[in-house]
């Protein structure tokens, strides 16, 4: 591996003193030299294969901030997720409680079979504690080859004794459409957690099952969705928008560099009611989706800007197993805006900014039309029609939810000792009751001021962790949504939604109207 690389390092080097002019070749000579010298006179160990990568990274850096070198893992884990499987034992896992915990086993994968259950937490992993591990690397170890075995050591509560399991690692469908339910008797809520290969074919079935259901309108959760492939994003763009409208505009160094993308296809969905939920976590391909609705008035935008990703990434490989993603062009919505966020001041400026400091740019933005005329911002991630907040947690909840997982650790510890929990399960006072007394034993301090004051967001909560180690995540995800108040806009914004695409229709006929006089 370390060959392979320095060779691809002095590959690269050697094709660049070529091209290069005399001024540029002395200029790259002093990063051979350099590495000569470090290697000599350093007190530290000097890694040839880290001081390349920090070169290339370094080099990167003077573009922008999404061009990135990847390496074996880095490359291998970005097919994975845009192929949609992974070769592994089939789990979700998270830090719970400063432990690696199971949170939900896969259904139909060797981690289902052997009978690993929510609330297990991860001891071992082929013999090395996870003590000081974090996720990451316990998903490396668990990954692997197929048809290779990898042995964990699982602590359950209310069991004493240490489980040992042998699993055989095998393929794993990772699908990019995490949910697709019912709200309600007339809504369908689909969430999208990426844009990979697989995506356009399971947002498709998705939404041909929620309208055997009875779905006459949808809310598309793209919230924390932070992109992906391009083609992902155009096709799914292209089930609700009518054949002939521009998705997106692609446009790199010159102005020959262009290419348009319409949609092309009539599905069924072109007027299906839709509202689109976005938030800072929203990038790219999710603003390329967001932006195509918004542009062609074909529907609502529910929740905060987006991030402001309008820059796009060619993959290069080098070698055998590492890649480039260089940034190749930038894309412009429909209306002819770019979204991206301007990064000149400093990389760490662009990838944490204050809210106050990208409130204060967003009135400053450029502004364009949609086809009917509605006034949207270029250049700061795509601003929604309807701003909501999620709604902040106190010192409180954050305790509860996050840093002791009293929420998660309570649900599986009721999971385990009551058989009776149906899908209708509330959590009513002797639950609540009960749920004080397990705080009390863990010495996680409340007050009863605190617990009133927070009193339906503490059930809601408890139902979601409690239906989720139950039956699954998607029940959990279904209870939430009542207090999800960017939810809740959003089926209240269908009546707008629906008189928006109305608008649009009508004043697309008098423009076909005008063109055929």
């Amino acid at each position: 591996m370390k060959k392979a690389t320095v060779a691809m390092m002095v590959a690269v080097l050697c094709l660049v003193l070529i091209a290069a002019t005399s001024a540029e070749e002395a200029r790259l000579r002093r990063l051979v030299s350099l590495s000569a010298f470090l290697r000599t006179h350093s007190v530290a160990t000097f890694d040839y294969e880290k001081f390349i990568e920090g070169s290339i990274g370094g080099m990167l850096k003077t573009l922008d901030p999404h061009s990135i070198f990847m390496n074996r893992e880095d490359y291998r884990r970005m097919q994975e997720d845009q192929v949609g499987r992974f070769y592994g034992i089939g789990m979700i896992i998270s830090m719970r409680n400063g432990k690696i915990t199971v949170v939900a086993p896969i259904a139909n994968t060797p981690a289902a079979r052997i009978g690993l259950r929510s609330g297990d937490v991860i001891y071992e992993i082929n013999g090395e504690s996870t003590e000081d591990m974090n996720t990451n690397g316990a998903v490396t170890l668990l990954r692997g080859k197929k048809g290779t075995r990898v042995n964990i050591t699982i602590k359950r509560p209310g069991v004493k004794k240490l489980l040992h399991f042998t699993v055989e690692r095998a393929e794993i469908p990772e699908r990019t459409v995490e949910y697709a339910f019912m709200a309600d008797r007339d809504t369908g809520y689909i969430l999208l957690k990426s844009f990979g290969e697989k995506s356009g074919k399971e947002m498709l079935d998705a939404l041909q099952k929620l309208k055997k259901q009875g779905m006459k309108r949808l809310v598309l959760d793209l919230r924390n969705n932070p992109g992906g492939l391009l083609n992902a994003a155009v096709y799914i763009s292209d089930l609700f928008l009518p054949k002939g409208d521009l998705v997106v505009s692609i446009k790199g160094r010159t102005s020959s560099d262009r290419v348009d993308f319409f949609a092309k296809k009539d599905l069924g969905f072109e007027k299906l009611p839709i509202v689109v939920l976005i938030n800072r976590g929203s990038a790219s391909g999710s603003e390329i989706v967001a932006g195509s609705i918004q542009d062609n008035d074909r529907g609502l935008l529910v929740g905060k800007t987006s991030w402001g990703k309008g820059l796009v990434q060619s993959v290069f490989k080098i070698g055998s197993d590492e890649a480039l993603a260089l940034t190749t062009a930038k894309y412009y919505t429909a209306s002819g805006r770019c979204i991206q966020r301007d990064y000149s001041r400093s990389f760490a400026d662009y990838f944490n900014p204050s809210d106050k400091k990208l409130e204060k740019e967003e009135k400053n933005l450029p502004i364009f039309k949609t086809k009917i005329g509605r006034k949207v911002h270029a250049g700061g991630g795509i601003t929604p029609d309807k701003e909501v907040e999620m709604g902040t947690l106190d010192s409180f909840l954050i305790n509860l939810r996050f840093r002791t997982s009293a929420f998660f650790r309570f649900a599986i510890a009721y999971s385990n000792t009551h058989s009776d929990i149906s899908r209708e399960f509330k959590a009513d006072k002797n639950v609540l009751k009960a749920f004080k007394k397990f705080l009390k034993e863990k010495k996680i301090q409340f007050t009863d001021k605190e617990f009133e004051k927070n009193n339906a967001y503490i059930r809601t909560t408890i139902e979601q962790e409690i239906l989720s180690a139950k039956f699954g995540l998607e029940a959990g995800a279904r209870r939430f949504l009542k207090i999800d108040e960017q939810f809740k806009k959003a089926v209240s914004s269908f009546p707008e939604s629906i008189a928006l695409y109305r608008r649009a229709k009508k004043f697309h006929g008098k423009k076909l109207v005008a063109a055929q006089n």
